[in-house]
């Protein structure tokens, strides 16, 4: 079976059918000051990172993945994307990290394939809701391209030992759907391993598949 990366058009559309679509809430809660600034911070220094094209492609991934790695929280989501499977990866810890690693790179890739489109631009946080106090919120914010118009983002955090951490990050259309990646790529994966009897090792090799054909189209884009 061939595996493709997964595009907006297919979230779109996955997530339709799957009744994933959801009209964003009203912001009632109280505000986290610190995890806005957090957010703020974070991300400009990622969007800067992708946008920056005075280093090679292979300085901007090694950059970019120390981000990721400071930024979000990778343990959970890569346990999160594979949902009932994720017992395999819990029974063997050689199989988990193989697991980590391939979409850790896999996650850096997307962004990296994307960054031409957010080169130049800037992020401003406008609020955020807290979801269980100290524990779970979500920050809103507006990313700019240059020359275009801002597109609201938000950010899901938990809360990792003393700090927090981005678990989901969802783009809101016109008309309030909005989508959370982390969700519509546990969408993708399920279909994935059901249709391989949950087969991690040969989703594994598909997701490789993708990374290496994304990180050809950054190269072959930015021309280096």
């Amino acid at each position: 079976m061939t595996t493709h990366p997964l595009t907006r058009s297919a979230f779109l559309s996955a997530l339709i059918g799957a009744g994933m679509l959801a009209t964003a809430p009203a912001a009632f809660a109280a505000r986290d000051s610190a995890a806005e600034s957090y957010v703020q911070e974070n991300a400009s220094q990622a969007l800067s990172t992708l946008g920056n094209r005075n280093i090679t492609g292979a300085e901007r991934r090694r950059l970019f993945d120390q981000l990721m790695l400071q930024f979000s929280d990778m343990d959970r989501i890569t346990l999160f994307v594979v949902g009932r499977y994720s017992a395999q990866l819990r029974a063997d810890p050689a199989l988990r990290a193989l697991w980590v690693n391939t979409f850790k790179d896999y996650a850096v890739a997307v962004y990296e394939d994307q960054s031409q489109a957010y080169s130049g631009s800037a992020i401003r946080v406008t609020g955020s809701t807290e979801r269980i106090p100290g524990r779970d919120i979500v920050v809103n914010s507006e990313i700019t391209p240059r020359g275009q118009r801002a597109l609201p983002v938000q950010w899901r955090l938990l809360r990792s030992g003393d700090a927090w951490k981005v678990f989901d990050v969802s783009l809101i259309f016109d008309g309030g759907n909005q989508i959370w990646l982390a969700q519509a790529q546990q969408l993708d994966f399920l279909s994935q391993l059901d249709q391989t009897h949950g087969d991690i090792r040969a989703l594994i090799s598909r997701v490789q598949q993708t990374t290496a054909s994304l990180r050809q189209h950054a190269m072959a884009s930015n021309g280096r």
